[in-house]
């Protein structure tokens, strides 16, 4: 997933990451269609639960500081994306990896993060912003 300059909120700090993300999604995906193998996806899967959870504490945290208004429907988002991940990791753990899963895995993470940063994390930008 490339990173557009569309996706930046204008927080350095979490432009960084949303980008670290987007080059983790890259990975995931060309592991997968290069045949890399299981080790490399479930390494890029392992990343991904454990950049997520730490990339979002962080924009939580901001959110808590700025009194953002809609912080709770926000971390709902977060927690259900964490959960979504954590399933994927299960499913290729319990089922093996294969290009089906990875089509999948990068097709959801795809989709959720430019629509959480084109919707939820712009709202909160501009709170942030005033």
């Amino acid at each position: 997933m490339t990173w557009k300059d569309s996706f930046a909120l204008g927080i350095p700090q979490i432009d960084k990451q949303h980008k670290e993300l987007c080059d983790q999604i890259d990975k995931l995906y060309e592991a997968g269609s290069k045949g890399k193998g299981a080790g490399e996806v479930m390494n890029i899967l392992n990343f991904l639960e454990s950049y997520t959870i730490r990339h979002f504490a962080d924009e939580e945290k901001l959110q808590q500081e700025i009194r953002y208004p809609k912080y709770a429907q926000h971390k709902a988002k977060h927690d259900e994306f964490v959960r979504k991940i954590a399933q994927m990791k299960k499913e290729a753990t319990e089922n093996g990896v294969n290009i089906a899963l990875v089509i999948k895995l990068n097709q959801m993470v795809s989709e959720w993060l430019i629509g959480h940063i084109k919707a939820a994390d712009s709202d909160y930008a501009k709170y942030y912003k005033g």
